[in-house]
């Protein structure tokens, strides 16, 4: 039986889709769109008009769709962890991640693959990636209206990657670069599997611009990743695709400028996916490459990254089986029935253990938290006093509206120029204040700093601490208080 799989790969600036026919004979391209997004209305995501494109042109009904989501929306974040059962790995991962995200890890849906670091054996090396969960469900909802349930939703550009990851020799490392009009995903290759994901914005108002800005990054993440793992990632070749290469001498520069050997990708032409039949007259691998890996994700059965899981996760699994497990359901309360007597027995033990276990919970909660004199719930009000404490965590202050560090960040680097001389050397963030030190060419910058910062309506008050001049270099040194 031929089974239809759609793959659809939704970016900021177009959508693609290749829908596809599997069985035995092997695997043909059934159709195929790629439509840019234009002027969009105000009350509808962008992609809607291209979805609604795609349905016309596509006989999508009765296949199985595999999508992507924008990379950029996506966190991503490498760590190690000291054990490797999946089921550990699950429960204690969103612990772990908590204080590298500026959120709360419960607004999230985290998944994670395994990264294989050479000669690392004590250490089990993860790569996460994390979506709002308010952004995904507005996602599968823009979905949902044309009929469309994902069985899989994973990152933009990953299934390539994956794909090159498979076909490429193991021994080696590889870069891949997805690049879009004015924004770039990395993907790096370490021992045939993804090791690494980070996405960036890139300049588009000029080529050597974009090239330069593009270049950058990857020498920047490239060191980012070898300080992760600690070893030497040396790379053996760049693949780049993306519908932001319209240019044919695009990878020429950017391999002199990194010194690197650089390859378009084209999964049609460079591999025999396609044995019995030639690629399409209107195919474009880099507009639908991406499309074409989710699609063929799912024939082969990859395992990667995917955010259809928890209150996300497919409900086609219930519909295609639910006779078989009806049945399985009646065969079980029969047993459950036949064995309902030891059941009881064991159910006045365990009564008595809850019973021993409830008090235990209550000496623990009055030793933790003596103040609290009534004690209804123990459990929930413990979880209550640790919430508290970690909303104090996230930004120790007592205000009505506390300020996050990464907003105090954001106004320090929206409020100081960049052309200005200056570099801040610390800074220590308090329950009421912030302490910035740092170095400049004079005196009246440090004041035309101090008045920047004073248009900040979430600072009350900025102190200069100290300024003085470093004979040795002949520069302002300096502290500043801002008050909150």
């Amino acid at each position: 039986m031929r089974r239809k799989i759609l793959g659809l790969d939704i970016r900021h600036d177009a959508v693609s889709a290749v829908l596809i026919k599997s069985g035995i004979k092997g695997t043909a391209i059934e159709a195929h769109v790629h439509v840019p997004l234009s002027d969009r209305k105000e009350d509808e995501p962008g992609w809607v008009a291209p979805l609604e494109t795609i349905v016309k042109k596509m006989d999508i009904s009765g296949s199985v769709c595999v999508a992507s989501f924008p990379a950029d929306e996506i966190s991503y974040r490498n760590i190690q962890v000291p054990f490797k059962g999946q089921k550990k790995i699950k429960k204690i991962l969103p612990y772990e991640l908590s204080p590298t995200f500026p959120f709360p890890t419960d607004d999230l849906i985290i998944d994670f693959i395994t990264v294989k670091v050479p000669d690392n054996i004590n250490d089990n090396n993860l790569m996460a990636a994390a979506v709002e969960k308010s952004k995904l469900q507005s996602f599968l909802d823009t979905l949902a209206t044309f009929n469309i349930a994902p069985e899989t939703v994973t990152v933009g550009g990953y299934p390539t990657a994956l794909r090159l990851a498979h076909i490429l020799d193991n021994r080696k490392n590889w870069v891949v670069v997805d690049i879009d009009s004015n924004k770039g995903t990395i993907f790096f290759i370490l021992s045939g599997g993804v090791c690494l994901i980070r996405s960036f914005p890139i300049r588009s108002d000029g080529r050597s611009y974009k090239i330069k800005s593009l270049c950058n990054t990857i020498r920047r993440t490239h060191a980012a990743l070898e300080k992760m793992i600690g070893l030497e990632f040396d790379s053996d070749g760049l693949f780049i695709t993306g519908c932001g290469l319209d240019d044919l001498g695009f990878e020429q520069d950017m391999a002199q400028a990194l010194g690197l050997p650089i390859q378009r990708i084209d999964l049609l032409g460079d591999t025999d996916l396609l044995k019995h039949q030639d690629p399409p007259k209107s195919w474009v691998p880099l507009l639908m490459d991406n499309a074409l890996s989710l699609a063929l994700m799912e024939v082969e059965g990859a395992i990667g990254l995917n955010f259809r899981k928890g209150p996300f996760a497919s409900k086609k699994f219930w519909e295609e089986n639910k006779k078989s497990l009806i049945q399985t359901g009646v065969f079980f309360a029969l047993v459950v029935a036949l064995a309902f007597f030891n059941v009881f027995i064991d159910s006045y033990f365990t009564g008595k253990r809850v019973t021993r276990l409830d008090h235990q919970i209550t000496d623990i909660f009055t030793s933790t938290f003596p103040d609290v004199k009534k004690i209804v719930d123990p459990v929930q009000q413990m979880r209550i006093k640790v919430q508290a404490a970690r909303k104090k965590m996230l930004f120790p202050g007592e205000a009505e509206t506390p300020i996050r560090a990464i907003d105090i960040l954001n106004n320090i680097s929206q409020r100081i120029p960049r052309e200005m001389d200056v570099t801040l050397t610390r800074m220590v963030i308090g329950s009421e204040n912030v302490v910035i030190s740092g170095d400049t060419d004079t005196f009246n910058s440090v004041d035309n700093i101090k008045s920047r910062l004073e248009q900040v309506n979430a600072f009350k008050k900025i102190i200069i601490s100290s300024a003085n001049i470093n004979k040795s270099d002949n520069r302002v040194r300096f502290k500043l208080k801002i008050i909150f």
